[in-house]
């Protein structure tokens, strides 16, 4: 029954000995999933958003959720477009990154499966690409440069000083 315990390895006490050279292609990853798409995707609906909430103007967005009869358009586009906005911005600082990546693989999806355009710069191998990378952060997770890295360290800090006033 061994093989269904697995040995637990002692964890370096200096920081330096756990950090690897994923931790930092993450970090990387992470911003170049964050960046380009506030810039070029988010950015734009922001002020289209707002100004359809706000001061009741037109959105060409919600025009189009009304042509392909979705429910509550008007909900429908609002979320999404907050979901692109926080979510990346979560993953960019590493803070609840599997959960963020997942829900903007799910929203991409929902516009890369739909047809409609989320930017007039970016084409569909684009929206690919975002998939892509938000798939391999839902896989990895955020690495050591993060807020979730600094959470996961201070747990394992506490336990460990929890197991040696144990002893």
């Amino acid at each position: 029954m061994a093989f269904l315990q697995p040995e637990s390895t002692p964890e370096p006490e200096n920081l330096q000995a756990r950090i690897g050279l994923a931790d930092f292609y993450l970090l990387i990853l992470r911003l170049l999933l964050a960046v380009p798409m506030f810039y070029y995707e988010t950015r734009q609906h922001i002020g289209r958003a707002w100004g359809f909430l706000w001061e009741q103007k037109d959105w060409p967005l919600v025009d189009a959720f009304v042509a392909m009869e979705l429910p509550q358009p008007s909900v429908t586009a609002t979320t999404l477009i907050f979901l692109l906005l926080v979510c990346p911005s979560a993953i960019a600082i590493g803070f609840l990154t599997r959960v963020n990546a997942g829900l903007t693989f799910l929203a991409v999806l929902f516009f890369f499966l739909s047809g409609l355009p989320l930017s007039e710069w970016l084409n569909a191998q684009t929206s690919v690409l975002f998939l892509g990378i938000c798939a391999v952060l839902v896989l990895s997770g955020p690495g050591r440069f993060s807020f979730d890295g600094a959470f996961a360290a201070l747990r394992r800090r506490r336990k460990r000083l929890r197991d040696a006033a144990a002893l």
